[in-house]
């Protein structure tokens, strides 16, 4: 059958996603923002495993489990939560977090005690877990909802590779909060209203499995919605033999057209070494911290890698997607955040933190670091305060 084909092509998929989750968290030394995400796929790629099989080779045993994992389904809108919930607040696992999933077990147990009942009374709960299944879902659909249109959708920033990488994370949620729904409204009206059923209907799981496939791919396409709103100091932090900004730089060609003959020709010089040049720039700009001097300005950056200043600002110019001063932004709240971590507020104020990392007005260090990370230092800093140092990178 066609609907067997489209299981295994989907569990597939999710097994390479888990895949490449793994082998970008070995290379790169980094992990998600979070777990939960991971969880969903891995679940969903067993359940579409087990109905390829069930469809190909059914049996009692297979119905059984496919129909165990369909029920089951119901813990993934706690997992989406928290995943929507932990890419605007990154912090580590925390236990209080299964507190979510009490419900879905519960419904889970209830559901599976039909088997030693009556038809009547199996009747009667497969009709409440799906009165309970649907309020559920409501609830924590509307939860993750305004969830998302207060801190994700709405999320602005004035550096242009935030800007960027906030539209690709707005436009992952928005994907994969529209899949969700549109999942549960297949299982409503397929199940009950085409069927009049109120057991987990498979005829057009075919559906969801190409929903799901779809997630899969944009995963696969775009690894980067993996490391949420923080990637530019996840990057910094793990890369040392390439361009940590490799979002900032423009090493294949030019970030703006070169129309002027004196530009092509600045060009030609530094084909041969512009990323010589842009890594010695990053190394002065995060390892040396060259940028807590507040004057440090390109003149500076040519005579400290020994190279004219036209050459310096052309580099600015024509290979990089941030203007100098929001580079500096990048680098100073770079710096400020790792200060943070440190635990630089529990002896000195945020305006001397301002000050360090080299801005001279702390309402403008106030503006880039809520523009860049998407929070206050104060948030920040409890990140690491109250015990959730621990930096999933």
């Amino acid at each position: 059958m066609l609907s067997t084909v489209v299981f295994f092509i989907t569990a597939t998929l999710g097994f390479v996603c888990l895949a490449s989750i793994y082998g970008e968290s070995k290379r790169d030394n980094r992990s998600l923002i979070n777990k939960y995400l991971t969880v969903i796929i891995a679940f969903q790629a067993l359940r579409f495993t087990v109905h390829g099989f069930a469809q190909g080779y059914p049996s009692p045993i297979t119905g059984q489990y496919t129909n165990f994992l369909d029920v089951c389904a119901v813990a993934l809108m706690p997992c989406f939560f928290l995943y929507f919930r932990d890419i605007v607040h990154e912090k580590a696992f925390e236990a209080g977090n299964m507190v979510h999933f009490l419900a879905p077990v519960l419904l889970v147990c209830i559901y599976l005690a039909k088997q030693f009942v009556g038809s009547d009374i199996g009747v009667m709960i497969r009709k409440s877990f799906l009165i309970s299944s649907i309020l559920f879902y409501g609830l924590y659909a509307f939860s993750g909802f305004k969830l998302l249109i207060k801190h994700v959708w709405r999320r602005k920033s004035e550096i242009n590779t935030i800007q960027k990488q906030n539209q690709l994370i707005r436009n992952w949620t928005i994907i994969l909060y529209v899949s969700f729904i549109a999942i549960f409204l297949i299982r409503i009206t397929t199940g009950v209203l085409i069927h009049q059923d109120y057991e987990y209907d498979t005829h057009y799981l075919w559906i969801s499995a190409l929903i799901w496939v779809g997630i899969f791919l944009k995963i696969l396409l775009t690894p980067e919605i993996l490391y949420g709103y923080n990637f530019l100091n996840k990057t910094i932090d793990t890369v040392t033999e390439k361009l940590a900004l490799h979002t900032v730089w423009k090493v294949d060609g030019t970030a703006t057209p070169i129309t002027i003959e004196k530009d092509r020709k600045i060009e030609e010089k530094l084909s041969s070494s512009l990323n010589v040049y842009i890594h010695t720039i990053e190394d002065l700009s995060f390892h040396k911290h060259a940028f807590r001097n507040p004057a440090f300005g390109l003149e500076d950056i040519a005579g400290a890698i020994n190279i004219p200043f036209s050459h310096v600002h052309h580099i600015f110019k024509f290979h990089c997607h941030e203007s100098f001063s929001d580079y500096k932004k990048i680098v100073r709240i770079h710096d400020a955040t790792k200060l943070l971590e440190n635990g630089y507020l529990e002896e000195k104020t945020i305006e001397s933190l301002s000050e360090t990392v080299g801005f001279s007005s702390y309402v403008t260090f106030y503006l880039a670091f809520k523009s860049i990370t998407g929070m206050s230092t104060q948030e920040y800093a409890k990140k690491f305060k109250f015990g959730m140092s621990t930096r999933l990178v």
